[in-house]
């Protein structure tokens, strides 16, 4: 049976996403380069990610003369938003606040974390009313 298509980023897809969020737009040997001292991704294999992003909606392309320029879509913010969606589906039923509460049980927050943390909740609810 076939794996169901994601349709969050996978490490790899990240990593050139990355890369076109800082660049703006890039050929595929543009950011195999960028990419080059990294990972060690191959070319072709840069170009089947990139193919896959497009196809996710991620990145739009443009030819130019043999070259296809591509140039990202989606921001990083919303890309982060999606990242979080299916997080919180997959492991916390559908609830930022367990998935809060999750990281707080979980992380060495000192008293001054936790007091900026209460500021930010304070100051996003009443920005919400």
């Amino acid at each position: 049976m076939a794996r169901k298509k994601s349709r969050t980023l996978t490490d790899a897809e990240h990593r050139i996403m990355e890369v076109l969020w800082s660049k703006g737009s890039a050929t595929v040997a543009e950011v195999a380069e960028a990419l080059a001292g990294k990972d060690g991704t191959a070319y072709t294999t840069i170009l089947t990610l990139m193919r896959i992003l497009k196809d996710k909606g991620y990145l739009t392309s443009d030819k130019e003369g043999r070259a296809h320029i591509f140039t990202p879509k989606v921001n990083r913010d919303t890309a982060a938003r999606k990242a979080v969606q299916q997080l919180l589906g997959k492991f916390f039923a559908g609830s930022p606040g367990e998935l809060v509460l999750s990281f707080i049980r979980d992380e060495e927050l000192s008293e001054t974390e936790l007091a900026e943390l209460r500021r930010q909740i304070l100051e996003t609810k009443e920005t919400k009313k």
